[in-house]
């Protein structure tokens, strides 16, 4: 953040607001009482123009994975319905598999995870959600399912519009690619699952 000029700055706020109308959905709820913090963060990390190191890159891809991981954990002993315990239990699965993948090829090329505006952002966002899982009581299936398709909406913007774009290395492109797939259709399922709760 030091770094980045005012100019910047403006130009980071003027872009990420346009890209941040889908994605914000997810803050929508606890609009009420953020910190000024937190919507700098939801703000800066759907500027596409954030430049991103491949060691930031799959620091995202981690931080993706580790959120749906923790969300499905803890949404899973209150999931009433047989779709959305099978979806949770998908979310661990694949997630997981997900995640190895990346610690593996982050080892094979030597690249030390490091944080960004968009990790931080996107972290922020998952303990929103897991925050609200755990203090909910009742109508947890809806809640959990309505999450995963805002969840899996702004991770899918992400990858789109900033890993991809920004990955250098050619293998962690190929890893994104595959990772993109899965999150559109992890997408398409909660769509689907939400779709049949109304």
């Amino acid at each position: 953040m030091k770094a980045i000029t005012m100019k910047k700055m403006i130009n980071c706020v003027a872009v990420s607001g346009l890209l941040s109308f889908a994605a914000c959905q997810t803050m929508a709820a606890t609009a009420q009482q953020p910190t000024n913090d937190s919507k700098n963060q939801s703000k800066m990390s759907h500027d596409s123009h954030e430049n991103l190191t491949d060691s930031q890159v799959i620091k995202v891809v981690s931080t993706a994975n580790n959120g749906e991981i923790k969300q499905a954990k803890t949404a899973l002993p209150k999931l009433k319905m047989d779709d959305v315990r099978k979806y949770a239990q998908l979310m661990i699965n694949e997630h997981s598999a997900n995640e190895k993948k990346g610690q593996a090829l982050a080892t094979r090329l030597k690249l030390t995870p490091q944080a960004s505006n968009t990790s931080k952002a996107l972290q922020n966002d998952s303990d929103q959600v897991v925050n609200k899982l755990n203090q909910s009581s009742s109508a947890t299936d809806k809640e959990y399912m309505t999450s995963q398709v805002e969840v899996h909406r702004k991770v899918l913007m992400t990858i789109e519009k900033q890993l991809i774009p920004n990955a250098k290395n050619a293998e962690l492109k190929t890893m994104l690619t595959q990772t993109r797939t899965a999150v559109a259709k992890h997408l398409q399922m909660a769509e689907q699952i939400v779709a049949k709760m109304k």
